[in-house]
C-alpha cells in the first residue's frame, strides 16, 4: 500500500462515482478501479459496495476513509516540514557569543533573524572562546563568534568579521590613568588580572607574549573566568590588564582604558561553524548576517 493507493481511495469516497474521481485524479477509469481493487485485496476487506446505479462506502470502509485522509494530512504536513526545514525556515539553531565584541552588532541581528525565520528556534549561548570548542565538539552549538582557534580543530570554518585593537586598563584612581597613551613595558612590575587561560587561552597567551616582547614577564595575580570579574577587580585596585577594545562595551565606570603604543597587532573577532553539519538554519542565518554585513559599521 501507497499514498497513491490512499489518494485514489479518498477520491473515489469522496465522489462515490469512479467516473468522476477518475476525472479529478487525473487518471483513466480503468487505472483507478484497479488501484481500488490492488487497495482492497491488500487490505483484505471490502471498502465499496458498487451496483449499476451506485457506489457506497462499507462500514470497513467508513473507517478506512477517515485514517486515510489523517495520513495524507500528515504525509503534506511533513512534506511541507521538511521543504521549510531544508530552505532554513524551519528547525533548530544555537549561537555562542561572548558578550563584550558582540554586543553593538548581535542585538539587531537576532532580532532581524527572528523577524525572518519566526518558526527557526533560536537559542542564545553565552560562552568563552575556549569552552566554544567544547560545545562544538559535543554538537550543542551552530555558530560561535570566537577569537582565533588555536591549532587542532581543522573541521571549523572560520570568517573574520573585524579586529580589536588592544588597551590598557586600569583602576581610575591608577597615576597611568589620565594619560593619552602608554608604553606597554610601563606596566612592568604592576599586578596583572587575566582571564583564566583555560576559559581564554588565546587571549592569554597573546597578552603574555605582548609583555615579554615589550622586555618584562608579567607578574599574574589574579585570573578570573569572567570580563565583568576582570573589570570589576581592576577597579578594586587588584591590578591592571590588558583587554580587547570591545571590552568597553561592557561599560565599567571606574576603570580607564589607555591605549598602547606603539599599538600592537590587533585581535580578530570570527566567526565559526561546522561545514561537516547539515543545518539550513544555520545557513540562513550566515546569509542573512552576510547581506547586512553582520550589521558592524
Amino acid at each position: 500500500m501507497e499514498l497513491r493507493h490512499l489518494r485514489y481511495f479518498v477520491g473515489v469516497a469522496r465522489e462515490l462515482n469512479f467516473s468522476k474521481a477518475a476525472e479529478k485524479l487525473l487518471v483513466s477509469q480503468p487505472a483507478l478501479s484497479t488501484q481500488i481493487v490492488d487497495l482492497e485485496e491488500d487490505l483484505g476487506v471490502q471498502l465499496f459496495i458498487r451496483s449499476t446505479r451506485q457506489v457506497r462506502l462499507t462500514a470497513a470502509g467508513e473507517v478506512f476513509l477517515e485514517e486515510a485522509e489523517d495520513i495524507l494530512r500528515r504525509a503534506e504536513a511533513a512534506r511541507q516540514r521538511a521543504t521549510r526545514t531544508a530552505r532554513g525556515e524551519e528547525g533548530e539553531l544555537t549561537v555562542s557569543f561572548f558578550a563584550a565584541p558582540t554586543m553593538f552588532f548581535l542585538p539587531e541581528l537576532v532580532r532581524r533573524f527572528r523577524a525572518a525565520y519566526p518558526a527557526v528556534s533560536l537559542r542564545l549561548r553565552e560562552l568563552t572562546p575556549d569552552r566554544q570548542l567544547d560545545a562544538f565538539e559535543r554538537n550543542e552549538i551552530d555558530v560561535g563568534f570566537t577569537r582565533p582557534l588555536p591549532p587542532g580543530h581543522p573541521y571549523l570554518e572560520c570568517e573574520e568579521l573585524f579586529k580589536e585593537r588592544f588597551l590598557a586598563v586600569m583602576a581610575e584612581t591608577h597615576p597611568l590613568a589620565g594619560r593619552g597613551r602608554i608604553g606597554l613595558k610601563e606596566l612592568a612590575g604592576e599586578p596583572f588580572v587575566l582571564m583564566a587561560r583555560p576559559v581564554a587561552v588565546t587571549l592569554y597567551d597573546q597578552i603574555i607574549a605582548l609583555c615579554r616582547e615589550a622586555g618584562f614577564s608579567p607578574l599574574v595575580e589574579h585570573t578570573p573566568d569572567l570580563m565583568a570579574t576582570l573589570l570589576m577587580m581592576v577597579a578594586a585596585e587588584q591590578g591592571v590588564s590588558v583587554v580587547p577594545e570591545g571590552v568597553r562595551n561592557l561599560r565599567e565606570k571606574q576603570v580607564a582604558y589607555v591605549p598602547l603604543d606603539p599599538s600592537p597587532e590587533p585581535i580578530p573577532l570570527l566567526l565559526s561553524w561546522d561545514p561537516g553539519r547539515d543545518n539550513p538554519a544555520r545557513d540562513a542565518f550566515l546569509r542573512l548576517g552576510r547581506e547586512g554585513g553582520f550589521g558592524i559599521r
